[in-house]
């Protein structure tokens, strides 16, 4: 295994999941802000939001990248997907947890009514 191969992907992994951070961080502070109705409880799940998307993405990429006998092409390329992946999915948690809380609930139907 090539450590230098390895720490190019982790740091690639790493730069593309703060990339994403500092793109969302000002909407989602200002939406955790208005849900929270307090500067800790924002400050607190943005920080659980930054964690679980660094650490999903990293280890999507420690598990699954090749390293081994891979050509270092094929490296980056598994690492920006898995890491691409990692912080889909992270960001469809947060933003489904959102939404959950932003939408009204729906209105009871009568009974009889379909």
């Amino acid at each position: 295994m090539n450590l230098n191969l390895v720490l190019l992907g982790l740091a690639l992994c790493v730069a593309v999941v703060v990339a994403v951070q500092w793109y969302l961080r000002g909407i989602t502070r200002r939406v955790l802000l208005e849900l929270c109705h307090s500067d800790s409880g924002a400050a607190y799940w943005l920080r659980v939001c930054d964690v679980l998307a660094l650490a999903g993405a990293l280890v999507l990429v420690l598990l699954f990248v090749p390293w081994e006998g891979a050509a270092p092409v094929a490296v980056m390329r598994w690492t920006l997907l898995l890491t691409l992946l990692g912080v889909f999915v992270s960001v469809a948690v947060v933003a489904s947890t959102v939404w959950r809380s932003v939408l009204p609930e729906p209105a009871a139907l009568p009974r009889g009514a379909v």
